[in-house]
């Protein structure tokens, strides 16, 4: 059995703590009224799976106790980990915003969609914006699903193989 705490864990442990603030952080260059409404709705959704995101990188990824004992556990999770932080990075780049005055995702901003060829940028990139954002939250919330239902199986194996050592005290586990 290879230790869990190897050099790709500890990258894959910190990018699912940095990622996420780093999807929103690239959001805040096209915020408008999506996130106002983000905000006032579903924001305790997002706090709570964060930081049930957290935990999963602490316990799965970060300790030096083997959550992921197996190379076939430990290999899934890494993929649903980077599969949902993939997701939520595009989505933060590829998320259609917009206020008062025109829309856009942070992709279109950074294309000029807020300038004077603003309905050229729209027309030239709005297809794949919408698609590629649309694939993108699929990713996110897929890879997410996958990734907690990897721990939650993690722990119930961790917790059968002490209840199975409770049980054999000749023997060690």
């Amino acid at each position: 059995m290879t230790p869990s705490r190897t050099p790709a864990a500890v990258v894959t442990g910190v990018a699912l703590i940095v990622l996420p603030l780093a999807a929103l952080v690239l959001k805040g260059f096209s915020t408008g009224w999506l996130m106002l409404v983000i905000i006032l709705g579903p924001i305790l959704v997002l706090i709570a799976g964060y930081a049930l995101q957290i935990v999963i990188a602490a316990q799965g990824f970060l300790s030096s106790r083997a959550l992921f004992a197996s190379a076939a556990a430990r290999s899934r999770a890494t993929v649903a980990a980077w599969l949902t932080l993939v997701g939520v990075v595009l989505l933060g780049v590829f998320l259609t915003d917009g206020g008062d005055v025109g829309y856009g995702s942070t992709f279109q901003v950074w294309l000029g969609a807020y300038g004077p060829d603003a309905d050229a940028v729209h027309a030239a990139t709005d297809a794949l914006n919408d698609t590629v954002a649309l694939v993108a939250a699929v990713a996110w919330v897929g890879g997410f699903v996958w990734l907690v239902a990897e721990w939650a199986r993690a722990l119930a194996q961790r917790s059968r193989a002490r209840r199975a050592a409770a049980q054999s005290p000749g023997e060690e586990g």
